[in-house]
């Protein structure tokens, strides 16, 4: 103890030395290892990797979507006579065969040579689809938009359906957008 207090006298508080408070910040962060260090410049390499590659497989997708020609306007190429005052009910792709239950269409995530909403290219329950580039319109185009009379606008894309025998007939999927 101090003098000061054994004879009984009182410290007030701005009499106590300040303290040097520059080095305290420094001395109470703990400085990493290098393992810790390597692990999260690995960690970070990884993520980046694995983020490119999904931009990739993204690019990958829609260079195969702007491959496939999508006729769009639905008053003129393939829908110019018979789309114009279209009232039928029940087809919506105009006079062409479709599938009716829809199982010519891709209804999962895009990959393997199938996109959502076009023309599948895969075995079904009961045969086999395939689709039909450039089969539409001129040999360019591989699908056509068809405005119908309850006002939604559906792709035509065209494809073929295959019976487990072999033999195959052409099909439209029809795919509301």
């Amino acid at each position: 103890m101090s003098d000061d207090l054994s004879t009984g006298q009182t410290i007030r508080f701005a009499d106590l030395p300040v303290a040097d408070t520059r080095h305290l910040r420094r001395r109470l962060r703990p400085r990493p290892s290098r393992r810790t260090f390597l692990g999260s410049v690995l960690g970070a390499g990884a993520a980046v990797g694995l983020g490119s590659l999904f931009l990739v497989n993204r690019a990958a997708d829609s260079a195969q979507a702007a491959y496939w020609q999508d006729w769009t306007n639905t008053s003129t190429g393939p829908c110019a006579t018979y789309a114009k005052e279209h009232t039928e009910h029940g087809i919506m792709c105009g006079p062409s065969p479709m599938c009716t239950s829809r199982a010519c269409c891709w209804k999962y995530r895009n990959g393997a040579g199938n996109l959502v909403g076009w023309h599948k290219h895969a075995p079904g329950s009961t045969g086999y689809y395939t689709h039909r580039p450039d089969d539409c319109w001129n040999g360019t185009y591989d699908s056509w938009h068809w405005k119908f009379s309850d006002g939604n606008t559906y792709r035509c894309s065209d494809g073929w359906s295959c019976s487990a025998s072999g033999a195959c007939s052409k099909s439209i999927c029809p795919w509301a957008i």
